[in-house]
């Protein structure tokens, strides 16, 4: 749940710097995005393997989520 708070927050501070950047011609840096792109990944994937009773994995994606969270956190200055 905890993780789920941090991913919201760095995707909102993510979705700011995005549009104020896009106003100025701008993108996001390439490995930023991609770390962005994993954490989603991760997160859905842990759901799926919730779902389906799989605790090994749903904490291996879970790992692999907070490690790119820890990425974007500190890209953000937190």
């Amino acid at each position: 749940m905890l993780l789920g708070t941090r991913v919201n927050a760095a995707q909102a501070s993510l979705n700011r710097l995005k549009q104020e950047q896009a106003r100025m011609g701008l993108g996001l840096r390439g490995d930023i995005a991609a770390a962005a792109q994993r954490v989603e990944y991760y997160m859905d994937e842990a759901e799926a393997a919730i779902k389906r009773g799989d605790a090994a994995a749903a904490k291996r994606h879970l790992d692999n989520a907070d490690r790119e969270t820890v990425r974007l956190e500190k890209f953000l200055g937190r």
